[in-house]
């Protein structure tokens, strides 16, 4: 199995490399004017929720003892799963003129060859230096039709559905998990299966079962994410979790579920596991020596590309 990523290894603006991987995450990040965009983005931010996309925009985000640059625009344009931008003209001295920053906010698009969405009123007009690239025309009554239509086809370009249960795993992957014992869940049609898949789903975990269908086990493929990101992914899954746990007594005294729910809800929850899947035998042991910090309670299995190798040339050998 030979799966390839591609990290951002030269800084355009001379700092050290800084190996964010293209187009790693769920997001699409979106360049826009602040003072000009709101009604479009208030629609954009509604489709690309329904899709399971989150929405990544500079304003958005907070960077503090940081370099703001990076962490509020560069970093999330390399690692969105493609992006949009808004090209609408800002409003100086009664006159229109392009707006600098999300034109800056372009060219990174096009410099790092990002699969992007233009859009402009139809009533402006482009800058000269871009008004040869497509560019989505609106107005007001069919932006969002528009809008609805183009995001499709970038999902559909860009190769990641987003809701990890509606596709065909990775065959090899799907493999490996076969010789662990462990299935993809169904979720569309299971209410359990998919309350349990939402606890880890904006984290970017699936969920399996074991054969017998009695244990379940969070999967996380971030063999595109640095360690340090999945580390932060596995935290906050932790602490969503014991959350959970804890708020079952609460629940009970108010009435919201019996002793029986309680009882199920606790068994379920002692006897879940979390396995990750991750590039290198490198990252698997920054990773264990990472979580050894903080307390998980749930068992926790940690596998590299060359464990599933492994796995299945024995596969193959058997």
């Amino acid at each position: 199995m030979d799966i390839s990523i591609r990290r951002n290894e030269h800084c355009i603006i001379g700092l050290p490399r800084c190996d964010f991987v293209f187009s790693s995450t769920r997001t699409c990040f979106i360049a826009y004017g602040f003072k000009t965009s709101s009604f479009e983005m208030a629609i954009l931010r509604n489709i690309l929720q329904s899709k399971g996309i989150q929405c990544e925009e500079a304003g958005g985000q907070l960077a503090p003892g940081q370099y703001a640059f990076c962490q509020k625009i560069c970093s999330k344009i390399i690692t969105s799963q493609f992006s949009i931008i808004i090209l609408n003209n800002d409003s100086k001295n009664g006159q229109l003129v392009p707006n600098a920053n999300v034109n800056m906010e372009y060219g990174l698009m096009l410099g790092f060859n990002k699969y992007l969405i233009p859009f402009q009123l139809e009533v402006q007009e482009l800058p000269f230096n871009v008004a040869a690239l497509d560019t989505v025309k609106y107005n007001n009554q069919n932006f969002e039709t528009k809008a609805s239509e183009a995001i499709k086809v970038a999902i559909d370009k860009t190769n990641q559905d987003l809701s990890p249960s509606y596709r065909l795993p990775d065959q090899l992957i799907e493999l490996f998990l076969v010789s662990k014992k462990a299935l993809y869940a169904f979720v569309e049609d299971d209410i359990g299966n998919k309350e349990i898949f939402r606890l880890g789903s904006p984290l970017g975990f699936n969920i399996l079962h074991d054969f017998s269908g009695m244990i379940y086990i969070f999967l996380g493929n971030f063999m595109a994410l640095r360690p340090d990101i999945t580390i932060w992914r596995l935290k906050m899954l932790n602490d969503i979790l014991n959350e959970r746990l804890t708020s079952l007594g609460e629940r009970f005294k108010i009435g919201t579920i019996n002793l029986e729910q309680m009882r199920i809800t606790t068994s379920l929850f002692n006897s879940l596991k979390i396995w990750i899947l991750v590039t290198s035998d490198e990252d698997k042991q920054t990773i264990s020596n990472e979580i050894l910090a903080f307390h998980i309670p749930y068992s926790l299995e940690i596998f590299s590309k060359n464990d599933i190798n492994a796995e299945l040339d024995n596969i193959i050998k058997k």
